[in-house]
């Protein structure tokens, strides 16, 4: 078998949406599919070979075009494999002690929650998996209506995409019969264009051949063992009828015998449907199993290297790591080897500038200082949001009544109507608190004293309002009170 490994530079940014769908919040994968790869190399050698070569290249399984993931440095990230679990407290530090799940009665006291997202890198010298921050961007677009000559009216829609400057790493296996190895790395090199709006300014990358670091397979020679087979790429099994199914044998995992310990396995699915640029329409459905699922089963022996197995392994479907470093236990614990930890942020003089106000002096012209306050509204305002985020994601589970719709709207009305000119000796945040927190407050006698004393709701919203400032007090709360009316009356 040969191995060709690849470079891909985002050299514009790219869209490649989750699903199919063409109305509703669309979300970009943060990886590029193999399937892009294969279309490429197939455009470009499909009118020049014949069909028993284009049946051995592009649908017999023996060239696999693997998935691209996001990189750090020279290392490939991996996704966060969904044996991972982290308290609930720890979410937002920036290391993070990762369980693997026993269903022992400590872990209930922990609150454990399962990694769903990101990738990272897993180093074994510090054994430690470093967070991979995919950037993605968001646009607002409208159609063009040619008869008139201007945007078409309720035809507004919105793309989000991976930020250019992306580095990802992909590779390509080919069997050892396949004879057109140059062939395929000449027609895969170069500028080329992938996923949706590519005529327009989204999809330009530029792919080079280049090494990279991968993860390797452990081997584990005792018999009667349990192996993990860590899912690398997203993996569709096929049924004996022909039909998806998320409960493989273990021959479809790789292994000669075995049994698959279903009750320690974490899997995660997906389904969607491909589109067929040949044809102009859609595929059937495809239903299979995310990037990251873990599998547990036990076996005498476990394949030596990382392979591919399950269906559409042509277009980087199936491919499997058994028995990954990253997924071993500190002894007998249930406590993982390895760290979850983010980059560090590097000590830049301009990160720094960007992240406070900006000073006005004096000797700034009038368009410098105009420029400068309409940062630092922006500025202010953005802090603010990135702080209400924070404050819904860990209270929006106590505010799970329509009843309290109402509660939020009344804060709301309640803080609009503080007139920022008329204060004069005491700051808003003041008149903040003295609204909603004083002895004849809103929050604090009458009918809603009893329900915002109740499980410390009161004295949550009082800390997030001691964390604001006069600038920003008031944009925060009316924003904070419109969001949370909104999941109240969703729930």
């Amino acid at each position: 078998m040969k191995t060709l490994q690849f470079k891909c530079t985002l050299l514009t940014d790219i869209i490649l949406n989750q699903n199919a769908a063409t109305e509703g919040n669309q979300t970009s994968l943060d990886f590029i599919p193999g399937s892009n790869f294969l279309g490429i190399v197939a455009g470009k050698l499909y009118p020049k070979i014949d069909s028993i070569n284009a049946l051995q290249i592009f649908h017999s399984g023996k060239v696999r075009f693997g998935d691209a993931h996001p990189s750090l440095g020279s290392k490939r990230g991996l996704k966060v494999p969904a044996m991972f679990h982290v308290p609930k407290e720890q979410n937002e530090a920036k290391e993070k002690q990762v369980y693997i799940p026993n269903n022992s009665e400590s872990e209930k006291e922990l609150q454990l929650k399962q990694s769903k997202k990101d990738f990272y890198c897993f180093d074994k010298d510090t054994s430690a998996g470093t967070r991979i921050n995919v950037k993605k961007n968001f646009a607002i677009k409208s159609a063009y209506d040619r008869d008139s000559r201007r945007s078409k009216d309720t035809a507004m829609y919105g793309y989000q995409s991976i930020a250019k400057g992306t580095i990802m790493y992909f590779e390509i296996e080919l069997d050892d019969d396949v004879l057109f190895e140059e062939k395929i790395s000449d027609a895969i090199c170069g500028k080329q264009r992938i996923g949706r709006s590519r005529s327009a300014q989204y999809g330009l990358v530029e792919i080079i051949e280049e090494s990279f670091v991968d993860e390797n397979t452990i081997q584990k020679k005792e018999e009667n063992t349990e192996h993990t087979v860590y899912a690398d790429g997203r993996l569709i099994f096929l049924d004996e009828k022909g039909m998806p199914t998320f409960q493989p044998s273990v021959e479809q995992l790789g292994f000669k015998d075995g049994e698959i310990l279903w009750e320690k396995c974490q899997i995660r699915t997906f389904q969607y449907a491909p589109w067929n640029f040949k044809r102009q329409t859609r595929d059937t459905d495809r239903c299979g199993l995310e990037k990251g699922s873990v599998f547990v089963v036990k076996a005498n022996t476990c394949p030596e290297t990382s392979q591919y197995v399950g269906s559409y392994k042509n277009e980087g479907f199936g491919k499997v790591i058994y028995n990954p470093d990253f997924l071993e236990k500190k002894g007998e614990s249930n406590i993982a080897k390895y760290l979850l930890k983010d980059i560090p942020k590097p000590e830049n003089k301009e990160e720094q500038q960007a992240d406070q106000i900006l000073e006005i002096k004096e000797g700034d012209t009038l368009l410098l200082k105009l420029l400068k306050r309409r940062r630092n509204v922006e500025f202010v305002e953005l802090k603010a949001v990135a702080e209400v985020n924070k404050f819904i994601e860990a209270n929006k589970s106590i505010f799970n009544s329509e009843s309290f719709a109402s509660q939020w709207g009344n804060i709301r009305k309640i803080v609009m109507n503080i007139n920022p000119s008329s204060l004069e000796n005491s700051g808003m945040k003041f008149q903040i608190e003295e609204a909603l927190f004083g002895s004849d407050a809103y929050l604090t006698h009458g009918v809603a004293k009893k329900k915002w004393d109740d499980r410390q709701r009161r004295k949550k919203l009082e800390d997030f309002v001691k964390t604001l400032t006069d600038d920003n007090a008031q944009f925060a709360m009316i924003n904070l009170a419109s969001e949370m009316a909104k999941k109240c009356r969703r729930n």
